[in-house]
């Protein structure tokens, strides 16, 4: 029975991309099944809210990672890295909804729409931040 769990557990990155440099890894130990949201949980104080406002959020919304909060012109915004779906993509899904699987990479980015407009169109690290994450 314990090698049978052992198959069920895999390491996620986590990125957070603050802004102006400062960018954060942590790497956390999840379940098959675990959750965005619970993953982000497990590594970094977060503030978030569920709800199912008739305004499109219909789950999950992370306000706050580590004290630094969305506010009218930046919110925090997750893409997921998966090899097999071609690198870097955008959920359509909030982060309560969206499983991770073993090899996926998290990253939230502190994202200004205001500026950048919305979806975001361009990924959230480059393969030399990520490298850096990962050696710091």
């Amino acid at each position: 029975m314990l090698f049978r769990n052992l198959k069920r557990t895999f390491k996620v990155p986590i990125y957070v991309n603050f802004g102006k440099g400062r960018i954060e890894l942590r790497e956390v130990k999840v379940e098959k099944g675990c959750t965005v949201l619970e993953a982000t949980r497990k590594a970094f104080s977060i503030d978030y809210f569920s709800s199912d406002e008739p305004s499109g959020h219909k789950g999950a919304v992370v306000v706050a990672i580590e004290g630094v909060k969305s506010d009218l012109t930046h919110s925090w915004v997750f893409y997921i890295h998966d090899e097999k779906l071609g690198g870097w993509y955008f959920p359509d899904q909030t982060c309560d909804k969206v499983m991770l699987r073993k090899g996926n990479i998290v990253c939230w980015r502190f994202y200004n729409h205001k500026v950048e407009g919305f979806p975001p169109r361009r990924p959230p690290l480059t393969m030399e931040c990520m490298r850096f994450g990962q050696s710091g």
